[in-house]
């Protein structure tokens, strides 16, 4: 008899209605179980997705900072008699820190069979809210959507079968790809309805928002077409680059320029996922994906793609931190020169210690970090001489 309680309790408590916690209790104080083994029915199918401060593309790296935003879905039983649970100790504004295991909840989910436990589960996640930290809720929302998953043809193998480099993200669905582009290509016509109703305005200067704008979501382009002023509105979302015929789709929100999370539905679905808003547009994160959506007049589009691609900084010289943490030791000194492998320097993060190796051979040329140095993600902590 294993007598802890375990991680995964709740899903034990779901499908069977018996609260765990609460018989410890009374069996601690001396009292008796009021059930017998024969008394335990399983009804159902329950899932639990642990939220983790955990950085899925820094291969789980784990992830300090404050909880700018921390807003789980509604907990409770929902029409179709569903029940999302979420057993938590954060709050918004609490801080992650290194000292203690990344743990931020548990989320499960129960349903009739595994199909409605999941698709419970994808809504679920689709709208919690977690900003300030790197966490794996992406990672989540891939495997979900993973067919495998859904089949339910997997081992302990899965991860690295089907992340072999690591997570990069899921892949992208085109017709999710679509329905983000109607929605931002709204959000943006009512952001901009917004500003041109601003009080002060020059009498006779009324400035004409038009119907029409290019939206660029990843490596697709879309020229969105808005028809009706308020409530339900059409959209005929065309892509000049594909031999396709456009696509009109109903779209409605009740979105309001800030809010992070936008509940739309589109031709009568419910279509959700978080946004930040950004330079000519905003950036989505939708089912473990990420994606930054330009929403441009025609015009704007057209000069957007004549400007040069920034270049990302070279940064193969150098030993970044890959964690928040706490430098452990320093294994080597300047003028050292190293070799393919070797330990430079041990970090200390989520009571576990990291060893950080050279990539390459090479000779140290600058160390900025010392033992017992606090750094942030990213911070240098040595340099290698270029060749």
């Amino acid at each position: 008899m294993n007598t802890r309680l375990q991680v995964e309790h709740p899903v034990t408590e779901l499908i069977t209605g018996v609260d765990l916690v609460e018989q410890m209790i009374k069996s601690a104080n001396g009292d008796k179980l009021a059930i017998k083994q024969k008394d335990v029915k399983l009804n159902g199918w329950a899932i639990e997705s642990r939220i983790y401060a955990e950085d899925p593309f820094r291969n789980f790296l784990p992830s300090i900072g404050r909880l700018k935003r921390y807003r789980p879905p509604a907990e409770g039983t929902l029409s179709n008699g569903a029940i999302i649970r979420n057993d938590t100790g954060v709050y918004e504004g609490g801080e992650i820190s290194m000292y203690y295991d990344p743990m931020i909840a548990k989320l499960c989910t129960w349903g009739e069979d595994r199909g409605v436990a999941i698709n419970v589960m994808k809504e679920a996640l689709d709208s919690f809210e977690l900003d300030g930290i790197g966490h794996n809720i992406p990672f989540l929302q891939a495997v979900y959507d993973h067919d495998r998953f859904e089949r339910g043809d997997i081992t302990t193998a899965f991860i690295a079968d089907e992340y072999p480099d690591g997570f990069m993200g899921a892949d992208p669905n085109s017709g999710h790809m679509r329905k983000i582009a109607a929605v931002c290509a709204l959000m943006h016509d009512i952001t901009e309805h917004r500003a041109a109703e601003i009080s002060g305005a020059l009498p006779n200067h009324a400035r004409h928002i038009p119907d029409e704008w290019a939206v660029q979501i990843g490596e697709l382009n879309f020229t969105a077409d808005i028809n009706g002023e308020r409530g339900l509105r059409t959209i005929v979302m065309d892509n000049p680059e594909e031999d396709k015929a456009a696509i009109e789709m109903e779209v409605m929100t009740a979105w309001k320029p800030g809010q992070e999370l936008v509940r739309a539905y589109v031709d009568n679905e419910a279509f959700t996922f978080k946004n930040h808003k950004c330079a000519e547009g905003y950036r989505v994160w939708h089912r473990g994906c990420e994606f930054k959506v330009a929403v441009r007049t025609p015009r704007g589009a057209e000069l957007a793609k004549l400007m040069p691609i920034k270049v990302a900084p070279d940064t193969s010289n150098l030993l970044l931190c890959p964690m928040p943490g706490v430098i452990v030791s320093v294994l080597v000194e300047e003028g050292q020169e190293v070799q393919d492998g070797q330990a430079l320097a041990v970090v200390e993060a989520m009571k576990m210690e990291n060893t950080l190796r050279a990539e390459k051979k090479g000779v140290i040329s600058k160390i900025n970090a010392a033992a017992g140095d606090n750094l942030a993600v990213d911070e240098v902590i040595m340099e290698f001489a270029t060749e």
